[in-house]
């Protein structure tokens, strides 16, 4: 093991600061016990213990779900998140797939994403209406392109429902959709505002029969949860035979090209993937490419799967030349090597967001954005 050669960066470029490792947003526990002494500077992380290892269906050791091989194969890539408060984030040698450390519990991510995460993020337990505005528009556009694998769903399940607005559209095309909201606020405004039935809960293997659905959209969720693999596994259960699972999650290679310096990581975001660590993870849980969007989605992490009980035996576990691929755009990210035309993102973001919060104030509330971008889908079909 070793830590990324970061001698060769300016001090003013190194990732972080020096620093210990804790939960940056609740501060309420040290990240690594009093063994990891490399917790406080950049340096490679400490090998992973027996308590950390599990097994797939096929045999293959994997440690937890992000190293998919063998123990002791972790650098670290930073020590700060994107706000430049503590945190420490390893990437997987062998994969590529890049993750928080530690990783926090079940009672951890309860509390945070039942009380706290919407405020932390978003500076709203509900939602604004320019972000209102512009996830319904985002929602059209992604119904649009991709109603072929969605007209056939008649029964829809949205984990991590969020304001709501692909559930919407979906009901209001006649499926009978339910949704997963773990905020409270989110949820109640799911319910009063746009008439869905989201329900305040967090995912457990009993939550619905097996079989239960035709489409399940997890998007934007998988980078949040704990174990990806194991949660993919039991969110499979649920689909009906033939169903689809949509999971889209941030693609960190674009992360890399396009936020500012430093501006990657944070404590929400548990797991970074790329294309490759993706569709890896699917495919340990039992899950493959569906062929028919196979083309839409090559070199994306918006992916269509499908039940298939041979997957996992086919999903090779190790890739270390997507790891050196993920490794060195992060360190050309720190480097600064994006960083040209970057300098008028933020005239640009804020004017964006005068003009969003101009039309919202304009488009009257919430299910009235929500019918006037139903209309619009119907007028684009």
């Amino acid at each position: 093991m070793r830590a990324l050669p970061f001698a060769d960066l300016p001090a003013d470029r190194l990732p972080a600061p020096e620093c210990s490792v804790r939960n940056v947003l609740t501060s309420r526990r040290p990240a690594a016990n009093n063994r990891d002494r490399n917790a406080d500077r950049i340096g490679p992380a400490r090998p992973l213990r027996k308590a950390d290892r599990t097994a797939n269906r096929s045999g293959k050791r994997i440690a937890m779900t992000w190293s998919l091989g063998r123990e002791g194969t972790h650098e670290t890539v930073s020590q700060s998140d994107r706000r430049g408060r503590p945190l420490r984030t390893v990437i997987c040698m062998e994969t590529g797939l890049v993750r928080n450390d530690p990783v926090p519990s079940d009672a951890e991510l309860e509390r945070f994403y039942g009380e706290e995460y919407r405020i932390a993020y978003k500076g709203s337990a509900r939602p604004r209406r320019r972000q209102i505005l512009r996830n319904f528009r985002r929602a059209v556009t992604h119904v649009r392109a991709n109603r072929d694998m969605l007209e056939a769903a008649g029964c829809v399940l949205e984990i991590g429902a969020g304001s709501g607005e692909i559930a919407f559209l979906m009901a209001q095309l006649g499926k009978r959709v339910t949704g997963i909201e773990p905020n409270v606020g989110y949820a109640a405004y799911c319910r009063d505002e746009l008439g869905l039935d989201v329900r305040t809960t967090h995912l457990a293997p009993d939550l619905f029969p097996p079989g239960e659905f035709d489409l399940i959209r997890l998007s934007h969720v998988l980078e949040h949860l704990n174990d990806p693999v194991k949660y993919l596994g039991q969110i499979a259960a649920w689909l009906a035979p033939g169903g689809v699972l949509y999971v889209e999650v941030p693609n960190i290679e674009t992360y890399c090209r396009t936020k500012s310096r430093g501006r990657m990581f944070h404590y929400a975001h548990i797991y970074n993937f790329n294309p490759w660590t993706l569709r890896a993870c699917a495919g340990l849980a039992g899950l493959a490419e569906a062929p028919e969007t196979a083309q839409r989605s090559a070199g994306t992490t918006g992916v269509f799967f499908r039940r298939d009980a041979g997957a996992a035996a086919r999903t090779g576990t190790e890739n270390p030349e997507n790891a050196r691929h993920v490794r060195d755009l992060i360190r050309r990210h720190y480097a600064g090597a994006f960083a040209k035309g970057k300098a008028a993102r933020p005239l640009k973001k804020l004017g964006m967001r005068i003009e969003e919060t101009l039309a919202g104030l304009a488009a009257g509330g919430p299910r009235d954005i929500g019918e006037r971008a139903m209309r619009s889908l119907r007028q684009g079909a």
